[in-house]
């Protein structure tokens, strides 16, 4: 099938959601795993005939679960039928703020952890 008949929105939509499964690490230490999707940490994704390009920007900018990361993407969409190749990279430059996370996910943290109002 050709790019308009859906064979190639299908596999970047496969791409994505198997992204869904890879968890930001410091998130897990929160006691709520977040994706690093619902993070809100992909800046770009492209993919093109089989080849997958993906930016992230990471929460800090000295984060020391960057190799993880990125390793743990390359492994994830690596097993995604149709794709060849992963290309990730990190946008050192990038700002990360707490309002970049989902909804959902924000509140999923703040179930866990509440804001407390401080007192007069």
């Amino acid at each position: 099938m050709n790019r308009a008949g859906g064979t190639e929105v299908d596999r970047e939509a496969a791409v994505r959601q198997a992204l869904e499964n890879v968890v930001d690490p410091c998130s897990i230490a929160t006691g709520v795993p977040i994706s690093l999707a619902d993070m809100g940490l992909i800046k770009e994704l492209r993919w093109s005939d089989g080849e997958v390009k993906l930016v992230l920007q990471l929460t800090s900018p000295i984060c020391w679960q960057a190799a993880n990361i990125l390793s743990a993407v390359e492994r994830t969409l690596m097993s995604v039928p149709g794709v060849r190749s992963v290309h990730c990279t990190l946008d050192p430059t990038s700002e990360w703020m707490p309002s970049m996370m989902s909804a959902g996910a924000r509140e999923r943290l703040r179930r866990i952890r509440p804001l407390h109002k401080e007192s007069p």
